[in-house]
C-alpha cells in the first residue's frame, strides 16, 4: 500500500511565486500584482526565519492547503524554506528582484531608522532615545543578519531556473519586460517605501560594506549575466 509522506502545504492553483528580498521594490511590486491578478488572488506569504512558520497576510497559517482563490504568493521567505514546506506546481513562474548590494544595505538601514523615528516621535514626546541607542550604519552592516541577505534568501536556488530576475536600478525597464513575459496587457507603476533624503556615506564605510557583502556581489554579477543572456527575448 502506498502512503503519501509529503507533508508540504499544497498550493495547487499557484501561478506565480514572488520572492521578496527586503528593500528591492517589494511593496510596489505586490501592489502591481494585486492590480493585475486581483486583491483576493495575491497573498502576502511570509516564512519566519527563526520559527519557519508560515504567515498569510501576517496571520499564522497552519492548514494543509492554501485557499483555492490564491494565484500568486509574494513575501519574505527563503527559497529553501518554501521548497521544503510548500508543494509549488511545476508550472508556476518564479520571480525575484535584486539590488546593488551596498545600496540595498544602506537603504535598509535608513528605512528602518526612519521608521523608528516615526514610531518614537521623539520631538513631540520630549524623548532622546535614538541618540543613545541607535546603531550606526557600519554597526548595522557588520551584524551577521544584515550581511549577504540576498544570498541567504536565495540559498539553494539556481538563478537559471528563475523565470524572471529584476533589478531595482532598472525597475521601470524590467517591469515592462516582465509584463511582456507574463502577457500583462496593462499594469500600474506605483512606488512605495522609498527612503528619501539619504545622507552621504563615508567612502571608507562604503568600502567596508562592500567587503562585508562579497557573496551578494557575486550573486548580483550572476543576475547581470542572467539578464544579459535574455535581452533578445524582450528586444531591448
Amino acid at each position: 500500500m502506498f502512503f503519501n509522506t509529503d507533508k508540504r502545504v499544497k498550493a495547487d492553483n499557484i501561478q506565480l511565486v514572488s520572492l521578496h528580498i527586503p528593500k528591492t521594490a517589494g511593496t510596489s511590486f505586490r501592489n502591481i500584482l494585486k492590480s493585475v491578478y486581483g486583491d483576493d488572488r495575491v497573498v502576502r506569504f511570509d516564512i519566519k526565519i527563526k520559527t519557519r512558520k508560515i504567515d498569510l497576510e501576517m496571520v499564522r497559517f497552519e492548514g494543509s492547503k492554501l485557499p483555492g482563490n490564491i494565484l500568486a504568493l509574494h513575501g519574505h521567505f527563503h527559497y529553501a524554506d518554501i521548497i521544503d514546506q510548500v508543494k509549488i506546481p511545476a508550472s508556476a513562474k518564479w520571480i525575484t528582484w535584486l539590488r546593488e548590494p551596498s545600496d540595498r544595505v544602506m537603504s535598509n538601514y535608513f528605512y528602518l531608522s526612519e521608521r523608528l523615528r516615526e514610531e518614537l516621535d521623539e520631538e513631540r514626546r520630549g524623548l532622546n532615545i535614538l541618540a543613545k541607542m541607535q546603531r550606526s550604519l557600519l554597526e548595522f552592516a557588520r551584524d551577521e543578519i544584515n550581511r549577504n541577505r540576498m544570498s541567504k534568501f536565495l540559498a539553494g536556488a539556481d538563478l537559471e531556473t528563475f523565470d524572471f530576475i529584476g533589478l531595482q536600478e532598472e525597475y521601470e525597464t524590467d517591469l515592462a519586460r516582465l509584463a511582456v513575459l507574463m502577457g500583462w496587457e496593462s499594469y500600474p507603476n506605483p512606488r512605495h517605501n522609498v527612503t528619501r533624503n539619504r545622507p552621504e556615506v563615508d567612502p571608507d564605510v562604503l568600502a567596508e560594506i562592500r567587503e562585508l557583502n562579497r557573496d551578494d556581489y557575486s550573486l548580483y554579477a550572476q543576475a547581470l549575466r542572467w539578464r544579459e543572456k535574455r535581452t533578445h527575448i524582450f528586444g531591448s
